[in-house]
């Protein structure tokens, strides 16, 4: 067995900073995706995944209005790890603040 060998993984965490809950979040990411039914004002979730091919991020969920909003996010690259933080602001607004290396 090989000592030490692990998968590079991606912890993701959301924050939603709207007044109100977004829900049907969705994220998708190189090979997959993940999601959480709703996720409260002021709250967050967290995730860990790994990144299957390279390709682009994006966001999809649900304000209060029932507006469905889809928001493309930065390229993740297979092999990347670390942290990727989301934040869902007033206004239906997504900032993204990816802390990734890429593993060789």
């Amino acid at each position: 067995m090989l000592a030490g060998c692990r998968s590079p993984w991606v912890q993701c965490t959301i924050v939603n900073h709207e007044e109100t809950p977004v829900s049907l979040v969705a994220v998708n990411y190189p090979g997959g995706s993940f999601g959480v039914q709703t996720i409260a004002a002021g709250a967050s979730y967290h995730y860990r995944f790994h990144a299957l091919s390279t390709d682009t991020l994006s966001i999809d969920f649900t304000d209060a209005t029932r507006h469905s909003n889809t928001v493309t996010g930065p390229e993740l690259q297979q092999n990347q790890e670390g942290s990727l933080l989301i934040e869902i602001q007033p206004g239906n607004k997504v900032t993204w603040t990816p802390t990734l290396t890429l593993r060789k």
